[in-house]
């Protein structure tokens, strides 16, 4: 067998580890700490019994001088098991957008030199979240630790950046 059928069914078998969508807490709010955005993060199940739900970030930005950015997400959240290492993780995938706001000094790349706009400027544009998320299994410490991973493109005032790399800790409600 070469190595890319390898690759391909252990794709598989990964994948196939997923089972069916379920939360085991219904909200959560906690900080993110990242490479761009780094603030306040919260999370809302639509459901109990369905890992469906709504997130939203506010947070600081280190792009430029600095700014605020704000983004909602639409999320689906499916246990991840890995039998190898018995660790039971959540794997998070979300759509959603963001509004940011820069005050000085934002800019984009233009033939490899930093193009600056204007002072005070707004940014709108779409955000993905590919996440693995564990859920600290101790009762009397209802705590979540994730790792994220969330390209963005921006269709307002296009910005130097594409890729923002996190970890959340987050405080989770359970029923």
């Amino acid at each position: 067998m070469n190595q890319m059928h390898k690759k391909i069914i252990s794709f598989c078998i990964l994948f196939t580890s997923v089972s069916a969508s379920y939360a085991q807490y219904h909200a959560g709010i906690g900080g993110r700490v990242a490479k761009f955005n780094s603030g306040l993060t919260m999370k809302y199940f639509f459901r109990p019994d369905n890992a469906t739900g709504v997130s939203i970030l506010i947070a600081h930005s280190k792009i430029s001088e600095g700014g605020w950015v704000i983004s909602p997400m639409y999320e689906n959240q499916l246990p991840f098991r890995i039998p190898l290492i018995q660790l039971p993780l959540d794997f998070i995938m979300g759509v959603g957008m963001h509004i940011g706001y820069y005050h000085t000094k934002y800019y984009k790349i233009v033939n490899g030199l930093p193009d600056y706009y204007k002072d005070n400027i707004i940014t709108v544009g779409a955000d993905l979240l590919v996440a693995l998320e564990y859920q600290v299994a101790i009762k009397w410490l209802p705590l979540a630790i994730g790792i994220e991973a969330q390209p963005f493109y921006e269709f307002v005032n296009k910005g130097p950046e594409f890729l923002d790399f996190g970890a959340t800790l987050k405080y989770v409600f359970t029923e």
